[in-house]
C-alpha cells in the first residue's frame, strides 16, 4: 500500500513509527513528529512508517498528501512533555538533521562560558588593582605636621623606608630647633596608644651644669608617627638636649588601614609593645649631637684641669695665708716683748718709737692684707667648684687678721695711759702679751691643720 491508497485515520491518531538502523520509535501521531521536525530534533527527509504501508516514506511526503503542513495553525497544543526523547545518532541523522542541530546546540552552552569569561576577567581586573594598590602602598610616607619645617620632614622621608607589612614597632626620635615636641617615627603598619617616659643619662646632657632631666608624656600613633608636645616634669623644667633613655608603651595595637590588614594575612598584630631604648633629643640630630659633646666633653675636662689647677693655688694661698698671720703675731708679740723687756725706766723714751716702728712693719701691712684678701675672694668664680665654701675661708682670714690687729691697737693704748709703770704693770703686760699672741697662734695653726684636712677630702 502507497500514500495513495493509503487509510488515513484522524491525524491526532498515534500509529507513527520513526525508522532508525538500530529499529523504530514510535508510534507518534502526525502531530507529535511536526513538532519534533520544527523543534530540529528531526528533519523533513526522515523516514516514517506505519501499519498497512509497504515501505517507509519521507516525512515531507507524508504531511504533503495529508495537507499537514497548510493546517500547521490549526493545531491544538499539546503538551512538550508527552514527547518522549528520541536518541538520534549523528550517524543516523540525515544531513539536514545534524546541519540544523549544530546551529542550535551552542546556544545552550554559550551563556555560561560568557560569564566566565567576565568573571574571570573582573577577577583579573580585581587583583591588577589591589596589585596596584598594594605597590602604591610599599613605600614610607609620614605627613608634615604643624611646627615641623620641610628639612627637618625631608630628613625624616630621607631617613626611613617602607620595611615590610609585618614589621615590628621601632622608633627614631626627631625635634624641631625650639625643643618643644617630639616626634617618634617608624616603618611599622601599626595605629596604637603610646606612653614614654624619658630619663637623661649622666654626663651627656648639652649642658656646662650637668642635671638630672625626667618627664613623661603620651600620644596617639599613627601614619608611622607620634606626636608629643605636652609633658610632665619629675625633674627639671624643660627638655635639655642630650641622651635620654626612653621607657615606652605602646597598648591598644591593630593594623593601620585595610591594605596593612589585607597584606598580614587580617591576622592582628601583639596589643601591646613595651620597649626600651636610648634617644638623642636634639635637633641636629645623633651627629651633630656627638660632634657637639665631645667639643663640650674637652671643654669640661679643660675646665676641670684648671680649675683642679686653680684649686691648688687656693690652698696653697689659703694655707700661705694664715701662716703670715702666724708669724706676724709672732713678730708682734716679741716687738712687744722687746720694747717691755728694757724696763720702766726706758718705758715713756721708747714708747713712741715702738708705736712708729708697729705702724710702719705692722699696722699697715695688716690693713692692706685684709683689702688684698677681700678682693681676693671677690674674684672668686661664682662657679667654681666648692666656691660657696670656700668663701667661709676668707671670712676665717679676715677675722683672724682683725683680730690681730685689734689686740695689737689694745696693748699700744693701753701702754699709752700708762704714764709712770711699775716694774710690776712691766711685768703684767708681758705675762699678758704672751697670754693673748699665744692665743691668736694657737687658734691659726688649728685653723692651718684645718685647711690641710679640708684640702684633702
Amino acid at each position: 500500500m502507497t500514500l495513495s491508497n493509503f487509510d488515513w485515520t484522524d491525524k491526532t491518531s498515534v500509529k507513527w513509527f520513526i525508522l532508525l538502523p538500530t529499529g523504530h520509535e514510535g508510534p507518534y501521531s502526525l502531530e507529535q513528529l511536526i513538532i519534533l521536525r520544527d523543534k530540529k530534533k528531526i528533519s523533513n527527509e526522515i523516514k516514517i512508517w506505519a501499519e498497512g504501508l509497504t515501505d517507509g516514506v519521507a516525512l515531507k511526503h507524508a504531511l504533503n498528501a495529508r495537507n499537514v503542513v497548510d493546517d500547521e495553525s490549526e493545531l491544538p497544543p499539546i503538551p512538550e512533555d508527552e514527547i518522549p526523547p528520541i536518541p538520534i545518532t549523528e550517524e543516523e541523522t540525515p544531513p539536514e538533521v545534524i546541519a540544523e542541530t549544530k546551529i542550535e546546540d551552542p546556544k545552550k552552552p554559550f551563556i555560561f562560558p560568557v560569564w566566565g569569561f567576565v568573571s574571570v576577567i573582573l577577577l583579573m581586573m580585581f587583583f591588577f588593582t589591589f596589585g596596584s594598590i598594594v605597590k602604591n602602598h610599599e613605600k614610607f610616607e609620614v605627613r608634615r605636621l604643624p611646627r615641623m619645617a620641610i628639612s627637618l620632614h625631608e630628613r625624616i622621608m630621607r631617613e626611613n623606608s617602607f620595611d615590610g607589612w609585618n614589621k615590628k614597632i621601632f622608633f627614631k626620635e626627631y625635634l624641631p630647633d625650639d625643643h618643644s615636641h617630639i616626634w617618634l617615627v617608624t616603618s611599622s603598619f601599626h595605629k596604637c596608644s603610646v606612653e614614654a617616659t624619658f630619663s637623661s643619662i649622666k654626663d651627656k646632657l648639652l649642658a656646662v651644669k650637668d642635671e638630672r632631666i625626667l618627664f613623661k608624656t603620651e600620644g596617639k600613633l599613627s601614619g608611622h608617627i607620634v606626636e608629643f608636645h605636652k609633658f610632665e616634669f619629675l625633674n627639671g623644667n624643660k627638655i635639655v638636649p642630650g641622651l635620654y633613655e626612653m621607657d615606652v608603651k605602646a597598648t591598644d595595637c591593630e593594623w593601620d588601614g585595610f591594605v596593612a590588614k589585607a597584606m598580614n594575612k587580617f591576622t592582628s598584630p601583639d596589643e601591646d609593645y613595651l620597649g626600651r631604648q636610648k634617644v638623642v633629643l636634639f635637633s641636629k640630630g645623633a651627629s651633630e649631637f656627638n660632634i657637639i659633646l665631645d667639643r663640650l666633653i674637652k671643654k669640661k675636662m679643660e675646665n676641670e684641669i684648671k680649675e683642679q689647677s686653680q684649686n691648688e693655688i687656693f690652698w696653697q694661698d689659703l694655707q700661705q695665708k694664715l701662716e703670715t698671720l702666724n708669724a706676724i703675731a709672732l713678730n708682734i708679740e716679741s716687738h712687744f716683748l722687746d720694747f717691755l723687756n728694757d724696763g720702766a725706766g726706758e718705758f715713756n723714751k721708747n714708747l713712741k718709737p715702738m708705736v712708729d716702728k708697729y705702724t710702719r712693719q705692722f699696722g699697715s701691712f695688716l690693713t692692706s692684707f685684709v683689702v688684698d684678701n677681700e678682693n681676693y675672694f671677690k674674684n672668686l668664680n661664682p662657679e667654681a667648684k666648692g666656691a660657696s665654701k670656700k668663701r667661709n675661708y676668707e671670712l676665717m682670714v679676715r677675722m683672724s687678721t682683725k683680730r690681730i690687729g685689734l689686740e695689737s691697737m689694745k696693748f699700744i693704748e693701753e701702754f699709752q695711759h700708762k704714764k709712770k709703770p711699775t716694774e710690776k704693770d712691766i711685768a703684767s703686760y708681758s705675762e699678758r702679751v704672751k697670754k693673748s699672741f699665744s692665743a691668736i697662734k694657737n687658734d691659726l695653726n688649728e685653723k692651718i691643720i684645718q685647711v690641710s684636712e679640708d684640702r684633702s677630702k
